[in-house]
């Protein structure tokens, strides 16, 4: 008999190319980068991008000098001036700086500038787009939009930082983070303990919302007394993840703090540049704040602990045998996945 399988591996990677350019898609918060000069780096697809605060003008662009091509910036985050440690080359207060400039006199070096993306605000998160669609607002709808925006004004800052490469296709990652079907046999300790209810999906375009009780009444019992502890406005009480289309995900336990996650893709098809950063609720009274702190600790290390899980499982699927086709076969707690791939799919023949 011979073997069944699709021949897409380079799918998630022709798809990819379409939805890095044509959505928006949020990295971090204002807050992050709160100081004139300080700057965040993420990668995605064949390029690196630049969050950077320009004497108080946020900034998303391309990390490379508009001269020879160096890179700008090496570390993932920090606070310095842009400057080309190649040339001299800089940028400040919305200028492009350019060592010995008197030298150009066989081109146009006034037309030279950092080749910078679309930036947008949604409250305090901050999304960057290439060459997009349409408005930030539009895509994400008004139920998203709203419920993130209140989000971020509950948010103290980033408590966790988590960044490595997924050894697994882009689409493939972001699936598995999507359907509830595998958590019993992945997440035994982890957040299976929590014994998620099938819960309810709320599909709003390509976007959507789950959200489950927590079934395990002991643990759930000691989650609700926590909740004098926080500051967490109208947050749905339980698990709920609100999905990004097309590569990030914002979950949370009863609003305590919020994960989000890029699963950015890159030019390899068995590879995706994840980040997760993780956001605590503000404290209700100040004399709280230690109880939350050491909460948000053990939140960062279960976190880390279900991601792992979860990037175990996904290095043995080939990306080959992803599709935007729906799966022949599909539980109906994989209804997410249907979805996901619905959109996808009115990408894969343009």
């Amino acid at each position: 008999m011979a073997i069944q399988y699709t021949d897409m591996a380079c799918e998630t990677i022709s798809i990819a190319n379409k939805l890095v350019s044509k959505y928006w898609h949020p990295i971090c918060l204002k807050s992050e980068i709160f100081n004139n000069n300080d700057f965040m780096r993420f990668e995605i697809l064949g390029f690196e991008l630049i969050v950077y605060n320009d004497n108080g003008h946020i900034i998303v662009f391309d990390n490379l000098c508009p001269h020879r091509g160096a890179r700008f910036f090496m570390d993932d985050a920090g606070k310095e001036p842009i400057r080309c440690k190649y040339h001299g080359w800089g940028y400040s207060n919305g200028r492009l700086n350019i060592a010995n400039k008197k030298s150009f006199t066989r081109c146009d070096v006034t037309a030279a500038d950092l080749n910078k993306f679309h930036v947008d605000f949604c409250g305090d998160f901050i999304f960057f787009a290439v060459d997009p669609i349409q408005s930030l607002k539009k895509q994400l709808g008004g139920r998203i939009y709203d419920s993130l925006a209140e989000i971020s004004s509950q948010l103290s800052g980033c408590s966790d930082v988590n960044r490595y490469f997924f050894e697994s296709a882009w689409a493939i990652a972001l699936e598995n983070a999507l359907e509830p079907y595998h958590i019993p046999l992945i997440h035994v300790d982890t957040l299976a303990t929590l014994q998620l209810t099938e819960g309810e999906n709320f599909f709003l375009g390509n976007n959507s919302i789950w959200h489950s009780r927590i079934g395990n009444e002991r643990l759930d019992k000691r989650l609700r007394s926590m909740k004098k502890y926080f500051s967490t406005g109208n947050a749905l009480e339980g698990y709920s993840s609100i999905f990004i289309f097309p590569f990030s995900m914002l979950s949370s336990t009863y609003g305590f703090s919020y994960s989000l996650q890029n699963f950015f893709p890159s030019l390899q098809d068995n590879q995706t540049y994840f980040t997760s950063r993780l956001y605590s609720a503000l404290a209700a009274d100040s004399r709280y704040q230690e109880v939350v702190d050491a909460f948000i600790q053990s939140t960062a290390k279960m976190n880390r602990k279900i991601f792992e899980e979860d990037h175990q499982v996904c290095k043995r699927i080939p990306a080959r045998t992803w599709t935007s086709k729906p799966p022949k076969y599909f539980s109906d707690l994989e209804e997410k996945v249907l979805h996901f791939r619905k959109s996808c799919s009115v990408w894969a023949d343009i």
